[in-house]
């Protein structure tokens, strides 16, 4: 009478035993994979970004692919495009453990918790994605304390319980236009709505005197074919995904209106579990992306710029509109700064501390920022 329980029991056993094989080592055919037959530990990877958005696209994926194709160790689930979760909700899924991998943080949409970061989209004289990457790699290491004896990937991630690796920021933001030309002092008005992405773009847009509509990457599209927006505020190489090219007429260039800080988000706890070699795929191969990803950016503009103008639109260099329009703009770029940093004051935050040593990281990897800015101590 036992003979038969037992037998379901040993069929379950051996069913189940196959079960886990199947997340056992992939085959050895590439090198460098692990040969040493353990089982492989699979970790959800999520980001609200799509594949065509340029940090997923040109970072991301390949850094997560590129540690599947060399070890067996660990594998990952990967869901983009907010499959799982928006971009605005990273750390709530990291810290509830519904995800592993934040493939592309963005502290700026959570200005609250990450009230540092913003630091990187002031707006600038001049930049562009290898400065600012060379510029963001820098601060990451900064051994400068800001705050509470406490450096800035210290107050930002690490007391997050983050392992975090930096993206190479996006190119410079630039404003984009529909049906209006930034060419004059008279059409810098509140009725002109322009999509910003951060606090940072909502204040030198109102210091501009015109109106910041905050609103998700996705919606820009429609917002500007239904004439809810007048124009943006974006990187070049996130127009197509984003529908700017076909949607705006008109572009200011020559200026560095920031840049928008992305990071690689890994739980500090999952961190600590990859092996040695686990962990050293991940940095070497991030420090190898983060160098090739402004050539594919700068590459990306050379194409696209040629199709905005062939389609019609307009790009005026800030240094041939008139005297007063820059004089409008370059005071817009320093009251920007001295309004974030007293933001930042008022919370309680080092915001002075945060935007010098951003200031010279900027300079000394070769931009550049209004005398005004210069000037502060």
């Amino acid at each position: 009478m036992r003979k038969f329980p037992f037998f379901i029991f040993l069929t379950l056993l051996l069913v189940l035993s196959a079960c886990g094989s199947s997340n056992e080592s992939k085959s050895d055919d590439s090198a460098g994979k692990d040969d040493g037959g353990g089982a492989t530990a699979t970790y959800v990877a999520s980001t609200g970004y799509p594949n065509t958005d340029g940090s997923v696209d040109t970072f991301a994926l390949p850094l997560l692919e590129h540690v599947m194709e060399q070890t067996d160790e660990v594998s990952f689930d990967i869901f983009t495009g907010g499959e799982l979760f928006g971009a605005d909700e990273s750390l709530d899924a990291l810290n509830s453990k519904s995800i592993d991998i934040e493939m592309v943080l963005s502290p700026t949409l959570d200005p609250q918790r990450f009230p540092y970061s913003s630091v990187v989209a002031l707006p600038l004289l001049e930049s562009n994605a290898r400065i600012a990457a060379e510029a963001v790699q820098k601060l990451m290491e900064s051994d400068v304390e800001i705050a509470d004896g406490k450096t800035y990937y210290e107050l930002e991630f690490a007391d997050k319980d983050l392992f975090v690796l930096p993206i190479h920021p996006t190119e410079t933001y630039v404003i984009s236009t529909k049906g209006v030309k930034l060419d004059k002092l008279d059409n810098f008005k509140q009725s002109v709505r322009i999509r910003a992405s951060s606090n940072v773009h909502e204040m030198f847009i109102k210091e501009l005197g015109l109106t910041p509509v905050a609103l998700p990457a996705t919606e820009i599209y429609d917002g500007l074919s239904r004439g809810a927006l007048d124009g943006v505020m974006l990187n070049i190489p996130d127009w197509p995904p984003y529908g700017v090219v076909e949607q705006t007429d008109y572009t200011v260039t020559g200026l560095s209106l920031g840049h928008f800080p992305v990071f690689f988000a890994i739980r500090q706890e999952v961190w600590d579990s990859f092996s040695e070699d686990v962990q050293n795929l991940f940095v070497e191969e991030a420090k190898n992306l983060i160098d090739a990803g402004p050539d594919v950016y700068m590459g990306q503009v050379e194409e696209i710029l040629p199709e905005y103008e062939e389609k019609g639109g307009e790009l005026v260099d800030v240094s041939t509109l008139d005297p007063e329009v820059q004089d409008k703009i370059n005071k817009a770029i320093y009251n920007t700064w001295i309004n974030w940093i007293e933001d930042l004051e008022n919370r309680g935050f080092a915001g002075k501390e945060i935007a010098l040593l951003w200031r010279d990281l900027i300079v000394e990897a070769g931009g550049s920022v209004p005398q005004e800015i210069m000037d502060l101590e």
